[in-house]
């Protein structure tokens, strides 16, 4: 085998030391290099697992926060919508309390007028009614001739009386 590696140009001696530093070579790189490479590759394949996963729980979470958040505008619209359609009720309600009330007020102020109406026209009457008994107590004493003092009221309230049925 010799004359074999001897004709091929290959010195066995140095093919053997040449193996021999390629083991330690292979031994110093895969302890110092290949192993620890192997862990950062290792470790990194892990963190790269563990943020897909919380990326992944990320996206739940925005998911299930989405649905929540469309859920809660969703009930707050229809809040807004009842409060609106309550104060739309109240709103209609009040208006009618207010017309009511304004109404009862108007026939207050009415009654109030008409009543005034009466006693003014009561006041004329009397009024009128004293004019009466003065001009009739005047047309006696002239049509009479008598003193003022014996015409009696008597007298000025029969002349009224009959001044009455006549009218």
């Amino acid at each position: 085998m010799s004359s074999l590696f001897s004709q091929l140009g290959v010195n066995w001696k140095l093919l053997l030391a040449q193996g021999v530093n390629f083991l330690i070579i292979l031994t110093v790189l895969t302890v110092f290099v290949y192993r620890p490479l192997l862990k950062i590759v290792e470790e990194r394949k892990k963190r790269i697992e563990f943020g897909l996963k919380g990326a992944e729980e990320a996206d739940r979470i925005l998911k299930e926060i989405d649905d929540v958040k469309k859920e809660k505008l969703s009930e707050a619209e229809k809040k807004a919508l009842e409060i609106i359609t309550l104060s739309e009720k109240e709103a209609a309600k009040k208006a009618v309390a207010i017309v009511t009330v304004s109404e009862k007020k108007a026939e207050g102020i009415l009654k109030e007028a008409s009543e005034v109406a009466k006693k003014k026209r009561t006041e004329e009457l009397d009024n009128v009614k004293k004019e009466a008994e003065h001009l009739i107590k005047e047309a006696l004493i002239k049509t009479v001739e008598l003193s003022p003092r014996q015409v009696d009221e008597n007298l000025i309230g029969r002349a009224l009386e009959f001044l009455g049925k006549k009218a």
